[in-house]
């Protein structure tokens, strides 16, 4: 079984989202708007066991104070349903023309977003997918730190060495998307995280070199992997799996039912 742990699953065409759940796999779900919340949790109706689903307010949309209480009100209402909350986390690409003050101000505005999501997650003991570029994670990190939230995916997250380190040291993950096909740097970056860590996703409908993104992408992701790291593709995918569940804390999840 594979898991896509990163994608904006409402705007997949049917087709692509039937036909990669038909073959066994699971697609991790993570809104963006109100809007897409409440298509997704549609979808979760749809795919019961199909979907991971994760909700939050992503830190790059314009969203006000309404917007932001209407996607809680929904994360209470459906925790039971939820696999998480995401995509949440700092603002980056929207304020490459503001100033370095701007910039700043920005940043601190999204880690208090990104902290009152946090804390619910933490409340809800759920698993968060966030949205945190190069050396946000300084920002980022701390606000995991104060609610105690361990094992937190970094969605296609790439940075220093010693970044990585940091995270690795920490027991979070990472999420590799098909931009290795793309970006060079981008892909010696990948061959460097430890396989412990890894995740997959398609961030779908991102485009890569023009193809719009789709949940079988991440077979093409796996393959490339397993063939850089000399192994068999099942065996990888059996690792990513393993990943996957202790990132979900499924096995934690089962423990508590046995007991």
């Amino acid at each position: 079984m594979i898991t896509d742990i990163h994608c904006h699953l409402e705007s997949v065409t049917p087709e692509n989202i039937a036909a990669f759940i038909a073959a066994g796999n699971k697609i991790g779900a993570v809104s963006m708007t109100l809007d897409s919340a409440q298509q997704l949790l549609r979808l979760k109706q749809q795919y019961p066991d199909g979907v991971e689903l994760f909700l939050g307010v992503h830190p790059e949309v314009n969203c006000d104070e309404t917007m932001i209480e209407a996607v809680i009100a929904l994360i209470h209402q459906h925790h039971g349903l939820l696999s998480g909350i995401g995509e949440i986390g700092i603002p980056f690409f929207y304020l490459d023309h503001k100033t370095t003050i701007e910039k700043r101000q920005l940043k601190q505005q999204g880690a208090q977003l990104m902290a009152r999501f946090v804390a619910i997650a933490a409340d809800y003991n759920l698993p968060i997918n966030l949205h945190v570029v190069e050396d946000d994670i300084a920002l980022a990190l701390p606000i995991l730190q104060r609610y105690g939230v361990t094992g937190a995916l970094f969605h296609w997250y790439e940075g220093s060495a010693s970044q990585l380190a940091l995270l690795y040291q920490l027991g979070h993950f990472i999420s590799v998307s098909p931009w290795i096909f793309v970006d060079d740097h981008y892909w010696l970056f990948v061959q460097t995280i430890p396989l412990s860590m890894m995740l997959v996703e398609s961030d779908a409908p991102c485009k890569y070199n023009g193809e719009v993104g789709e949940p079988n992408m991440v077979v093409t992701v796996i393959a490339a992997l397993a063939k850089h790291h000399q192994m068999p593709i099942a065996q990888l995918t059996a690792i990513l799996a393993a990943n996957t569940q202790r990132y979900l804390r499924k096995e934690e999840k089962k423990v508590k039912m046995v007991k």
